[in-house]
């Protein structure tokens, strides 16, 4: 017989807050993997509430149809106060993706300036960027012109959103934890966005086991202080990684890459935060794995 709403949501709820994290899902649920409408958002917000999740990942794809910033307030804005209202409501936080970003001057500032002022419209955390897009000039210098970007869009739009610098997972890219730290050290308005499956795979299984994690959370608390640790915000899900970094991504209980290591090292270490799962098969996965980890948060 299936476990009533109201229990699984209790049990949810508990162990969010001895964890001492805002726990939730990205892009979509089970119906809607990829959410691409406001209507689709609000039925995602909805059925997480539901379960007792506290965070949602929206997708670039919900936006994709916004080519110019006038549009949001002619075309969209009711619909972005709508999933804005709906997630208050639940009390559910929002933040905003995007792994693509153009690397074309006049593309790039207009991409910047929509999912901006979206972000800002939505009362989101962050907009959560991958800082890989200078493809055609070597890293270090990519990553001087990607500091520079990002103060310039911050300082001229002028908008109190943070930006967040993703980890990314192919070796050949800007995107590594020490890149991600010195990009936040030299920009304002930033955070750092730790995705365990990336820099698991880019550094061939890296995070073998408890330490390895606390090594992480470490160096964040070390190097930018302890707000990194205390409001840090994570994804995670399965992967499978070859010589050049990340090759797929898996449902988190197929992989080497094991959840228990980061909850360890995260109760160890006094790390809270929001951490939100990428995992293929959606709410249902991250419940079961939830029930996993009653015992171990009380």
């Amino acid at each position: 017989m299936a476990e009533p709403l109201n229990m699984i949501r209790k049990k949810t709820l508990k162990i969010q807050e001895r964890l001492g994290m805002r726990v939730g899902i990205a892009y979509g649920i089970s119906k809607t993997p990829i959410a691409k409408t406001a209507d689709e958002v609000v039925d995602a917000l909805t059925e997480l509430y539901k379960v007792g999740f506290k965070a949602f990942l929206l997708p670039k794809e919900l936006f994709s149809k916004i080519k110019e910033p006038q549009e949001i307030f002619k075309e969209h804005y009711s619909e972005l106060l709508k999933i804005k209202t709906t997630a208050q409501k639940y009390n559910i936080e929002l933040s905003l993706h995007h792994d693509d970003l153009p690397e074309e001057p006049h593309k790039l500032d207009s991409v910047l300036k929509i999912f901006f002022n979206i972000a800002h419209i939505m009362d989101c955390r962050t907009f959560i960027i991958h800082p890989n897009f200078y493809k055609m000039v070597p890293q270090n210098q990519a990553l001087k012109i990607l500091v520079h970007k990002i103060n310039e869009v911050v300082n001229t739009l002028n908008l109190k959103i943070k930006v967040g610098i993703e980890t990314t997972g192919r070796v050949n890219e800007l995107g590594s934890l020490e890149d991600v730290i010195e990009i936040v050290k030299r920009t304002t308005q930033t955070e750092p966005i730790i995705n365990f499956a990336n820099i698991h795979g880019r550094g061939a299984g890296f995070l073998r086991d408890e330490n390895n994690f606390k090594f992480v959370l470490n160096k964040l608390k070390n190097e930018l202080g302890p707000q990194s640790t205390q409001n840090s915000y994570f994804l995670f899900s399965g992967v499978t990684y070859g010589p050049s970094g990340v090759i797929k991504y898996l449902p988190s209980t197929k992989s080497d890459l094991k959840l228990v290591n980061l909850i360890k090292a995260a109760m160890s270490t006094g790390t809270k935060g929001t951490l939100i799962f990428e995992d293929p098969n959606r709410e249902q996965s991250i419940l079961d794995i939830l029930k996993e980890f009653g015992d171990m948060v009380r």
